[in-house]
């Protein structure tokens, strides 16, 4: 269908030029369009508190955290002083309270929302076999509620280490610990085929069984939470190691950091017999070992690290399963404290702290995938956006529901 002219007759039949009636509401319609995945999203405010659509009040929301601000507060008062900008973006007649920022967000549903933020990840990244997935628990320590017994709000993540970005999230039941969350969160994701990663805490029976169950692969620590298999491991490399050809091995460069030298090494085996419950662990193919050098100065700190797998893994993958784990830490969690605000965020009436939450990582995604500045650091993007809000309409409406890897 052909568009209308600037200048020919609006279709809505008041005889008044297109570009002086209804072109400006068609290109917003247009634009929001590009939105579409999160259209769909269930808006349960009521009546009295549908002044502003759903998806303009997510969009300002995310200016909101482009340009710094960690809670409604600060965000409806940016929006405020920005007014002329939004009522000419938006086409609305004002810009919204931070009340009305509040109840859209205790309201949303944070199930439905995440549902919808991983059916978004699966438009924009083809999923692929071999893909390893990180989970790891993360405090928004701001959000403490003293009223309600000094629970400190704890999200739960999963990021694809290959790629940098969020895939999903649960928020741990403030009576519950990680060990509950994360069956939830497998649950949520789509891992057939893919490689899970998860610090000591998620190795648990249960668990194993459970990535298996979903055709996924892990690769688990084994910490003194498990203290007969960690007992069991550590016997059988400590006495096997250069004893045995079932025990494959390779060794790192020597990284330097800080004044600081770091070198490693790999050591898997498939000799599973090792272990002294071998029912409860029987999902258990191959073990390993990782040695870790570090020296600072003349002073030389060794520590030995131990895993699990539910498959005969090649030492490459390995070496990247138990390298890139920490990828979460550094690449997810410190962005969304240091650059995103979210460990000063306060919001935390109804489900305002896992809908942010997803916010946020619906902003870490879209940076991290946005080119349009060639090769820099997350933290220069976002000095563009602040500085130019020009920069922030083309990552929204452009590279929101273009990007594909």
């Amino acid at each position: 269908m052909e568009k209308t002219g600037r200048n020919e007759s609006c279709p809505c039949g008041s005889q008044n030029k297109y570009k002086r009636c209804c072109m400006a509401e068609d290109q917003k319609k247009e634009m929001i369009s590009l939105f579409d995945t999160f259209s769909v999203l269930k808006d349960r405010r009521g009546k009295q508190g549908k002044r502003f659509k759903l998806m303009d009040l997510l969009i300002m929301v995310i200016y909101g955290i482009l340009n710094g601000y960690d809670d409604f507060v600060n965000i409806a008062y940016f929006l405020k002083l920005r007014r002329s900008y939004f009522m000419n973006l938006l086409l609305i007649e004002k810009t919204p309270s931070h009340d009305c920022l509040s109840d859209l967000f205790a309201v949303i549903n944070p199930k439905e929302f995440m549902e919808i933020f991983i059916e978004w990840i699966h438009d924009i990244v083809e999923q692929k076999t071999g893909a390893l997935i990180a989970i790891d628990g993360k405090a928004i320590k701001s959000a403490r509620d003293k009223i309600n017994g000094g629970n400190t709000p704890y999200i739960l993540s999963a990021y694809l280490s290959e790629i940098g970005i969020s895939v999903g999230q649960v928020e741990v039941n403030a009576k519950s610990n990680e060990i509950n969350a994360i069956p939830d969160l497998l649950d949520l994701l789509d891992i057939k085929g893919c490689c899970i990663t998860i610090d000591a805490i998620g190795t648990q029976e249960e668990i194993a069984r459970k990535i298996v169950r979903l055709e996924g692969h892990f690769v688990l620590k084994v910490k003194k939470n498990q203290e007969t298999l960690c007992g069991d491991l550590q016997k059988y490399f400590h006495e096997n190691i250069g004893n045995t050809t079932q025990i494959q091995s390779t060794e790192s460069a020597i990284e330097r950091n800080h004044g600081r030298e770091e070198y490693r090494e790999y050591f898997i085996s498939d000799e599973v017999n090792c272990i002294t419950h071998k029912s409860k662990w029987d999902m258990v193919t191959t073990i390993g070992m990782v040695r870790v050098y570090r020296m600072i100065n003349d002073n030389i700190d060794i520590n030995d690290h131990y895993y699990i797998m539910d498959s005969k893994i090649k030492m490459e993958m390995f070496v990247k399963a138990t390298r890139s784990h920490w990828n979460i830490e550094c690449g997810l969690h410190w962005r969304l404290d240091v650059i995103l605000n979210e460990d000063r965020s306060r919001n935390r009436v109804g489900y305002s702290i896992s809908n942010l939450s997803i916010i946020r990582k619906i902003v870490f995604n879209l940076v991290r995938m946005d080119d349009s500045f060639g090769n820099i650091s997350f933290q220069k993007k976002m000095t563009h956006y602040k500085t130019d809000y020009t920069n922030i309409e083309n990552l929204i409406f452009v590279v929101l529901p273009k990007i594909r890897m």
